[in-house]
């Protein structure tokens, strides 16, 4: 495990509709993001889907017993659902090489398909791309994620076809061999096509200095302002200024946390909380790996026009690799949420209280394909009348790298 591995940005959306910028950690993909799929997260479990220089080609395809595919509170439907995922990517050029220019361009469709309801079948669509350029001192890349879902979420409880978008420029330049400031530029929405929920859109701006102590240690400091846009609400102005370390003691040991304070300006005044992202991985022998995850952001809901929610939780995962082939995986967490309103007229209630557990064994029958069993439970305690919901998830997939 190297510190790449633990700052690597991801681009999934987050629970509600604010996409956090493409910069940050998504530190727990399985519980934080709560617009994910269950099934989804499972089907992102291969590894290695771009894997060499050229195009890259692979397929997933799964099958799972879902007891509660709207995530419902009152009237649960079980259905019995397949997906297959084809990916397709490209890959040219190194983006962590000290000079030189870069592209890497991947898209996933997966196909749906309800067993017993099929009138919900759809295809999604999942496209990123990477595009930048390395120079002795400086250096510029572009980079972005665009998403057309139509999984429940856990804030709807509900289908919910959506379009996300998030993109990010970013640039950097080397003072010296230890020290970098960094320039960002990034923005993101959210359109929803049920009648009823929020659309959003965003963007923000920010610079941010590195400083890297030792090959083992580097630290950073940002500070960012942006603007946040929902339909039949305020706008909001927002600042947030973060500290960052992320070192390595030991070879088997590796920690990014990132801290700080976020401000924010909304019809109904202001207020100012904080911000954590933070997760540590420790591998204590081989074929053991062990994960911590931690997080604490505030967003605004897709659901309630006019409100905020802070959202807070944490994870941990191990994962066992047992002789050559097998390799069995316990992830267990929470988060809770808890609304705000500030715009508009109301009350601003709604408490949720998210716990999963979720065990899985793979096997790796040769270099190019694996299956892997699993089972997911999940139960969300709401204090608003019409949501919170269990769901019992259970399935297996397959996956190949042509």
């Amino acid at each position: 495990m190297v510190l790449g591995s633990l700052s690597a940005s991801s681009m999934r959306p987050s629970y509600g509709q604010e996409s956090a910028a493409l910069t940050d950690t998504r530190l727990v993909e399985r519980l934080d993001g709560r617009a994910a799929t269950l099934a989804g997260r499972v089907q992102e479990s291969p590894e290695g889907t771009i894997r060499k220089q050229g195009l890259d080609l692979g397929v997933i395809i799964s099958g799972a017993y879902n007891d509660n595919i709207m995530l419902s509170s009152s009237a649960p439907v079980k259905d019995f659902v397949i997906r297959a995922t084809p990916s397709l990517a490209y890959i040219r050029g190194n983006a962590e090489a000290n000079e030189g220019g870069y592209l890497k361009v991947a898209y996933k469709p997966t196909s749906v398909v309800f067993t017993e309801g099929g009138s919900s079948n759809r295809v999604d669509q999942d496209a990123t791309w990477q595009i930048g350029l390395h120079g002795k001192k400086t250096s510029i890349a572009y980079e972005g994620r665009i998403q057309k879902l139509g999984d429940a979420t856990p804030e709807t409880g509900q289908q919910t076809d959506r379009l996300m978008l998030e993109h990010v420029v970013r640039t950097a330049w080397s003072a010296t061999d230890k020290v970098a400031l960094e320039l960002s530029a990034g923005q993101s929405s959210a359109d929803y096509d049920q009648r009823g929920l929020v659309d959003s859109s965003g963007a923000y701006g920010e610079v941010g200095l590195r400083y890297t102590y030792s090959p083992k240690t580097r630290f950073g400091v940002s500070y960012r302002a942006g603007t946040f846009q929902v339909d039949s609400a305020g706008d909001q102005q927002i600042q947030r200024g973060t500290v960052r370390m992320e070192w390595k003691p030991r070879e088997k040991i590796a920690i990014d946390l990132e801290a700080g304070a976020e401000h924010r300006t909304y019809d109904a005044g202001s207020s100012t909380k904080p911000i954590i992202n933070a997760k540590v991985g420790w591998t204590p022998r081989p074929g053991t790996e062990i994960s911590l995850s931690g997080y604490r952001r505030t967003e605004a809901s897709s659901v309630f026009a006019g409100q905020n929610f802070d959202v807070a939780g944490a994870s941990v995962g191990i994962s066992q690799k047992v002789g050559e082939k097998w390799t069995a995986r316990l992830e267990g967490g929470l988060e809770n949420a808890s609304y705000s309103r500030v715009s508009g007229i109301g009350a601003a209630n709604r408490r949720d209280r998210i716990v999963f557990i979720q065990p899985s064994v793979r096997y790796q029958m040769t270099d190019d394909s694996q299956v892997e069993w699993f089972y997911r439970y999940e139960k969300n305690q709401s204090s608003q009348q019409g949501f919170g919901y269990d769901n019992h998830l259970i399935g297996i997939q397959f996956g190949y790298q042509f």
